[in-house]
């Protein structure tokens, strides 16, 4: 009479419990890599989203930049690291309140916009003190450039004192992390032509 046995051997039952360690090991790693990309991804749309408020906060400001009252300083006077202007503030989906605002980078490297009401040049003085705002953290440099009208014809320059709005305005950040790039912003003032009217 034949015995028939229908169960494993225990050499089968190790090879299966060996290869399914390892199919269990190389499931593991990849599971962890795409962990690791999906966190790096989503790192990197937070930093975006972060520019892309920082971008929309200065082109709003910049975009309504005012002209000085006749008489007055010049309501647009810019360095290569800082500037500083008359605008108008956002308030209830319009732009109500006139303001004097300056932006540039503190010795903690945040890019600070410091702000208060304007007042007319016929006015009394403004006593108010200046409002400071952290629109973004660890900026090593901030770039200012200008295009416009100077002797004749027009360029770009590092420095803007002048009556007038510059055509163009060329901003160039860079930040502390060699992973945090963002491109050149150019705004274009929208009463940037006012000069020859």
């Amino acid at each position: 009479m034949k015995s028939n046995d229908s169960g494993f051997t225990l050499l089968e039952i190790l090879v299966v419990t060996i290869v399914f360690g390892l199919l269990s090991v190389a499931l593991w790693e990849r599971i962890g890599v795409g962990t690791h990309g999906w966190s790096l991804e989503e790192r990197r749309y937070t930093h975006e989203v972060e520019f892309q408020g920082l971008e929309d906060s200065l082109r709003r400001l910049i975009e309504r930049a005012d002209i000085g009252d006749p008489g007055s300083e010049d309501a647009l006077l810019g360095t290569t690291d800082r500037l500083r202007l008359v605008s108008w503030l956002p308030e209830h989906n319009g732009y109500e309140h006139e303001i004097e605002a300056g932006l540039g980078i503190n010795a903690r490297k945040d890019l600070v916009l410091r702000w208060r009401r304007y007042i007319q040049a016929e006015c009394t003085g403004n006593d108010e003190s200046f409002h400071e705002e952290v629109l973004a953290h660890h900026v090593r440099t901030m770039t200012f450039s200008y295009y416009g009208l100077q002797n004749g014809h027009h360029s770009w320059q590092s420095v803007w004192a002048s009556p007038y709005l510059p055509l163009l305005i060329k901003i160039k950040l860079e930040f502390t992390s060699a992973q945090e790039e963002w491109p050149e912003i150019l705004i274009r003032p929208v009463l940037s032509g006012a000069e020859s009217s």
